[in-house]
């Protein structure tokens, strides 16, 4: 059979010296001024096409031989009786090559659509309860220094709406541990649970409900959140997600101080709002109040924010929630 003209390494020097291989019975061999060498057939290996790059025929004590000719070696490995991996078959062919893309797309977006929520859902019950606790202080006192100021409601005020909601919210054994904290900020009627179960409410939302029933409505809500830990799954997803792409792209560094504001965006899943609404609505039901607190605070909310020519901002507690009247028909519609 005719030989095919190469570049020998033998492994140990980068000496380049010419050769010939050819396909002999159950070898390769190869013979130039380094003399012959010989090997059998399962003890060597060839590399994939890459292109227009070199193929190369390897021996197992680390020799190697490079082919430059491309056209003449595909037809050389032919006649020598040398098959293609069906990888490589596969590899060649656009359709297969674009149902593989296609295919590792699906699976991409499969593990972001259902197994991060699966995965964050199993773990978050096992974060140990110190290592909540931590986490929700640093993220409070670096809101505390960046985009909160104190209340400016009185002492008593805040007492009596903290003993308030604890005495309305607080029937039955499924309650989560909480804290309530008073702030004021320029973020507008708001408030948000961290998942130590530290709920700050703000001001603004203070004064526009109408009554302290439609407050509490609002803490129910946030501590379904914290019941079902909502925040922390999001927090875990959203980690997942950052820790990938800064490993990709070689930057981990900044994912520690992003941590907090992952924490704080609020921005839940329809199904987290609507597990968080209906928690809110048993706990006012078993209080006598019904589930109308918080729809009528919802409705005060969506007003105020029209009047504000509907303009949100990223921390705007309802820029990223379902669609306010849909809520309130569902509260309105279980009562």
């Amino acid at each position: 059979m005719k030989g095919i003209a190469a570049v020998y390494y033998d492994g140990r020097t980068p000496v380049r010296q010419a050769a010939e291989l050819f396909a002999v019975g159950d070898e390769i061999v190869a013979r130039g001024a380094f003399g012959e060498r010989r090997a059998r057939r399962g003890a060597v290996d060839i590399s994939e096409p890459m292109g227009r790059a070199p193929r190369v025929v390897r021996f197992d004590d680390g020799g190697s031989f490079e082919v430059a000719d491309l056209d003449a070696f595909r037809l050389w490995l032919a006649a020598a009786g040398f098959g293609d991996s069906p990888v490589v078959r596969l590899q060649t062919r656009w359709s297969w090559a674009l149902a593989s893309l296609l295919g590792a797309a699906l699976l991409i977006a499969a593990v972001y659509f259902w197994g991060l929520p699966a995965f964050a859902k199993l773990m978050a019950p096992r974060i140990p309860e110190p290592v909540l606790q931590a986490m929700s202080k640093q993220t409070l006192d670096f809101l505390d220094s960046k985009l909160l100021t104190p209340s400016r409601l009185s002492e008593a005020r805040r007492a009596e709406l903290t003993e308030y909601a604890d005495r309305v919210l607080g029937q039955g054994r499924d309650m989560p541990p909480h804290r309530l904290h008073f702030r004021s900020s320029t973020l507008g009627p708001n408030a948000f649970a961290l998942p130590s179960g530290d709920v700050v409410v703000l001001d603004q939302l203070v004064e526009l409900a109408g009554n302290d029933d439609e407050v509490a409505g609002v803490v129910a809500h946030e501590l379904g959140h914290v019941a079902y830990r909502h925040g922390l799954r999001q927090l875990l997803q959203s980690s997942v997600v950052s820790f990938v792409v800064g490993v990709y792209f070689g930057d981990v560094s900044s994912l520690a101080a992003s941590f907090g504001a992952l924490a704080l965006e609020s921005r839940y899943s329809r199904e987290f709002e609507h597990e968080a609404d209906a928690y809110a609505a048993h706990r006012l039901q078993a209080a006598g109040l019904g589930s109308e607190p918080l729809a009528a605070m919802l409705e005060r909310m969506e007003q105020a924010h029209a009047e504000k020519g509907g303009k949100t901002s990223r921390w705007d507690l309802l820029s990223s929630h379902p669609d306010t009247a849909e809520r309130v028909a569902r509260l309105r519609g279980g009562r």
